[in-house]
């Protein structure tokens, strides 16, 4: 009788232990933390890039992974600073950090962008947080010698914190129009800043490798295939 009750009882932790197992493997968290251009402006969402990324990780196999969205429009690194903390409650794993060019529309000195996006990092890594750095490019009308400082300071950073790194957020798109920027419209809204569904769809069809090198550095391979 007491043999009998034992196996039960430890059938019914070995199967509670595979579902607890199987809830932890469904349960990494990757925030997408950036400005417009990865908050899905003026998208519907689920043409947005956080939607499409999850739709495309889903594909590859990825179906432990949740993407979080917690880019917000016009953001600057300052502002991501000040709503790091509140983000960090949604104890995400990973985060795809975006940032960096509306401090560029804004005229803010590359020492104070770098100094913005450091602490964003290190803040993140305090929390165990690893981070996939995203870069930009600064528009053509900007001062060459500040553009391409702004371009070098994110290699740098991917350098000094040991990070994954993709140097262009936009690449997808140029990439479609020959790297030729006015060659880019069929890509993006109205405004000719936002990508577009399409624009999206080419953004995360391009930075998909990067972000599937960044899960498997982590442990985090794909379960299954739809």
């Amino acid at each position: 009788m007491f043999f009998k009750f034992f196996s039960v009882l430890l059938l019914a932790l070995m199967l509670s232990f595979d579902v607890s197992a199987q809830e932890m493997v469904k349960t990494y968290k990757l925030m997408i933390f950036g400005d417009s251009l990865s908050s899905g402006h003026r998208l519907p969402k689920d043409d947005s890039f956080p939607a499409q990324l999850q739709k495309a990780l889903e594909q590859k196999g990825y179906t432990q992974v949740e993407v979080l969205n917690n880019s917000k429009p016009r953001e600057t690194t300052a502002g991501g600073l000040t709503r790091q903390a509140a983000a960090l409650k949604q104890h995400p794993n990973g985060v795809l950090l975006e940032l960096g060019i509306n401090d560029v529309f804004m005229g803010v000195s590359i020492d104070k962008i770098t100094k913005n996006l450091s602490d964003l990092i290190e803040n993140f890594q305090k929390e165990k947080v690893a981070v996939l750095l995203a870069g930009m490019k600064a528009p053509p009308v900007t001062e060459p010698a500040y553009a391409a400082q702004f371009s070098e300071m994110y290699a740098s950073l991917a350098q000094k914190y040991h990070l994954i790194y993709y140097p262009f957020f936009m690449q997808g798109i140029f990439e479609a129009a020959g790297n030729q920027i006015l060659q880019t419209a069929p890509y993006m809204l109205s405004d000719k800043i936002h990508p577009n569904a399409t624009g999206v769809e080419l953004t995360v069809k391009h930075i998909l490798p990067s972000v599937q090198k960044f899960l498997n550095h982590q442990g985090i391979y794909p379960q299954s295939k739809k």
